[in-house]
């Protein structure tokens, strides 16, 4: 058998039963981290913008856009909310397939399950299985993918928001073979778009495309029987070292939801350590920003072309600008979501500090392993070696971590009282009978819905 059948037979096999309270309780955290960065998200402009697109061409009422109460058909509504949800950079990561996983999945089987009304339960099943297809592929296709410029997020992410999709409809093995098929086919999201508004479209791109894939396929439309492993399959044209057994190997048995790591700032994943040890020298040291006369940041040879830019222009820019993450951490004394602005790109006093900040490869690191050297004017030497930042598997953020950051993105938009509700929706996710009381929380209710630029749902 192919490993396309293999995973479809997995796909339309696997059921609730059939995972394990540890894989469940993962879904509903990443659904929950989700919800949050989804509405911090929606106020982007380059949400804003495409929202106005959407309305402009319309389409019928099926599922909902977050933050505004506005519905659309499935593919806009997975669209906008991918955008939505990756606009802050702060969504999860895995880290092995190098992806964001819930940004390109979560979209789509959210758009899919509230026009079917599935149950809490079967939302479950169909991110899980989403979540383990995407994470598989973007392992099995390795570092080369990344490095080549490909954004592994939207273009791994296809597959995932493709099964989730195929789980919920339904789909028989065959269908889903032709579902991985179309997702393979329209594959794309270049790195050259990090650090703009293209780089959150990726995520609204791939959640659309995997959803249009299932939905083709359900409809008899047919596509490549070995996307994965054929000769000009995405092993061989997105990847120079795949392997391909990573797709398959203990699958059912190993998943790969158990690996999320959730982010607690607002910026590239790469860039945390050095935020991370930047703040504990200067609560710990007791060292301001005036007192330092050179940081040295040393990273993983991959990351350095990355999250080193001394200069950014654009507030995205900064999300990727190791100099001014540190710049904020150290003049700012925190790395808050509300703090990458236009003003704070140019603000005197972080441009200043970013011209202190320097960035090394050191080839014998590892992905993410960061080492901070602080130098004072006075002499005094300050090195912290970050290996395993906050927020991954063996360092992760605590369940009030959690809440707190699902607070501070949830309430410029919901009400307190409102946000505990989606919190507790979730937290009971496989008692809901029916995915959209959820979504009906997840805009303003004592209000008409949002305005966005003028336009009122």
């Amino acid at each position: 058998m192919h490993i396309g059948g293999e995973l479809a037979e997995y796909i339309h096999d696997t059921s609730f039963e059939d995972l394990s309270d540890s894989v469940s309780r993962y879904t509903k955290l990443c659904l929950f981290d989700w919800v949050g960065v989804t509405l911090g998200g929606s106020t982007e402009e380059a949400g804003m913008i495409l929202f106005d697109a959407i309305r402009e061409m319309g389409g019928k009422e099926q599922a909902t856009i977050l933050g505004s109460g506005v519905k659309t058909n499935v593919l806009f509504a997975a669209l906008i909310n991918g955008c939505f949800s990756h606009a802050l950079d702060y969504d999860d990561t895995h880290v092995a397939s190098s992806i964001h996983p819930s940004v390109c999945l979560a979209p789509a089987v959210v758009a899919v399950g509230e026009f079917m009304h599935v149950s809490g339960r079967e939302l479950i099943v169909a991110f899980a299985l989403g979540f383990e297809i995407a994470t598989r592929v973007g392992a099995a296709l390795g570092l080369s993918h990344y490095e080549h410029g490909w954004h592994a997020t939207a273009t791994v992410g296809r597959f995932g928001a493709a099964a989730g999709a195929a789980k919920l409809l339904g789909l028989n093995p065959d269908e889903i073979v032709n579902a991985f098929g179309l997702a393979g086919t329209q594959v794309g999201g270049l790195r050259q778009s990090f650090g703009t508004m293209g780089k959150p479209f990726h995520a609204g791109k791939a959640a659309m495309d995997g959803a249009l894939a299932a939905l083709l396929a359900k409809r008899g439309f047919e596509s490549a029987s070995e996307i994965f492993e054929g000769q000009f399959g995405i092993g061989s044209v997105y990847s120079d070292n795949p392997d391909l057994t990573k797709l398959t190997e203990n699958l059912g048995v190993e998943y790969q939801i158990l690996n999320v790591a959730f982010k607690p700032y607002a910026a590239a994943l790469a860039t945390h350590p050095a935020i991370e040890a930047i703040l504990d020298i200067k609560e710990k040291e007791s060292i301001d920003a005036n007192d330092v006369s050179d940081v040295r940041v040393d990273v993983a040879k991959l990351l350095l072309n990355v999250i080193s830019n001394e200069n950014p222009k654009a507030r995205l820019d900064c999300k990727f600008s190791t100099q001014h993450c540190a710049a904020l951490a150290f003049v700012k004394g925190s790395v808050h979501q509300n703090m990458f602005t236009k003003e704070m790109a140019i603000d005197p006093d972080l441009v200043a500090f970013r011209k202190k900040v320097h960035l090394n490869a050191d080839p014998e690191f590892n992905l993410f392993e960061t080492r901070i050297t602080v130098l004072t004017k006075d002499g005094r030497r300050f090195t912290r070696l970050i290996t395993t930042p906050k927020g991954f598997p063996e360092n992760p953020m605590s369940f009030e971590e959690m809440k707190s950051k699902f607070k501070g993105l949830s309430c410029p938009l919901l009400p307190r009282e409102q946000g505990r509700e989606i919190f507790y929706k979730i937290r009971k996710l496989e008692e809901v009978p029916d995915i959209g009381e959820v979504l009906a929380l997840c805009f303003p209710l004592t209000r008409t819905s949002r305005n966005h630029r003028g336009l009122k749902s």
